[in-house]
């Protein structure tokens, strides 16, 4: 599902003690990551699409789309559907013990879902939702340095990648949707690992961003993720870089 490290990026250090911080993009955690599974041949998404763009307005949230793979068979194969971004659903749905899966599915902070399309369920669980982890984001030249303070009584996890184009818009040909001329933000790209953290630790790690970010109009969120058994936990940090 993910690759793993390092042709892409160069890890400094993992830090045994404290550190500074540095400027960051988001001044102040986020709220929440919201992680929408979604197909351009599901006829309920583009609802949950439209209020998941709309959602990123607030400013403290995180937004990523993930569009998955298993909708291709209905008549129109989705043009950034992904088998990983599938498995990576089924990931969150082993490890609830569920065989449900579905689009559009929103998942925040890596702990609850609600379907993609509930306004009142996805803002309940954003404002219940505490994000702790800080994440430091400085561009340097053609580097992009991370730094993610250590915390006492953090549970060991993974510093992950994601990548993402930041809006496109698709006629939709064939299927559920054909006809429509869909607008999509934040699609997922890849899902890169490049860090196990041990309980309370932190990391210092650098970009380079030309090969992370060859073209404009791209861009990195970097999420802090609990590792529970090799399955996706607790999202507690993230923090974005767009071109």
């Amino acid at each position: 599902m993910t690759s793993r490290i390092l042709g892409l990026t160069a890890l400094l250090s993992l830090l045994p003690g404290a550190i500074g911080v540095a400027s960051a993009e988001l001044s102040s955690p986020p709220k929440a990551v919201l992680e929408l599974f979604t197909s351009q041949g599901c006829p309920f998404s583009p609802g949950a699409d439209r209020l998941v763009s709309e959602l990123a307005e607030r400013g403290d949230v995180i937004t990523l789309n993930y569009h998955v793979d298993y909708w291709d068979y209905a008549g129109w194969k989705d043009t950034f559907g992904s088998a990983a971004n599938a498995e990576l659903q089924r990931d969150y749905a082993s490890l609830w013990d569920t065989r449900k899966l579905y689009t559009p599915q929103l998942i925040v902070a890596g702990t609850t879902d609600v379907l993609g399309s509930d306004e009142p369920g996805a803002v309940e669980a954003i404002e219940a939702s505490s994000m702790t982890r800080q994440i430091d984001l400085t561009r340097n030249g053609d580097t992009l340095r991370i730094v993610v303070p250590e915390q006492g009584g953090a549970r060991p996890s993974i510093i992950w990648l994601v990548t993402y184009i930041e809006q496109d818009t698709v006629t939709i040909q064939a299927g559920d949707n054909a006809g429509k001329t869909l607008s999509y933000d934040h699609i997922v790209t890849n899902r890169t690992q490049l860090a196990a953290l041990g309980a309370g630790m932190g990391a210092r790690l650098a970009l380079n961003i030309e090969r992370v970010l060859p073209e404009p109009g791209t861009g990195v969120a970097v999420l802090v993720q609990e590792d529970v058994g090799g399955m996706p936990g607790p999202i507690t940090g993230g923090n974005t870089y767009e071109r």
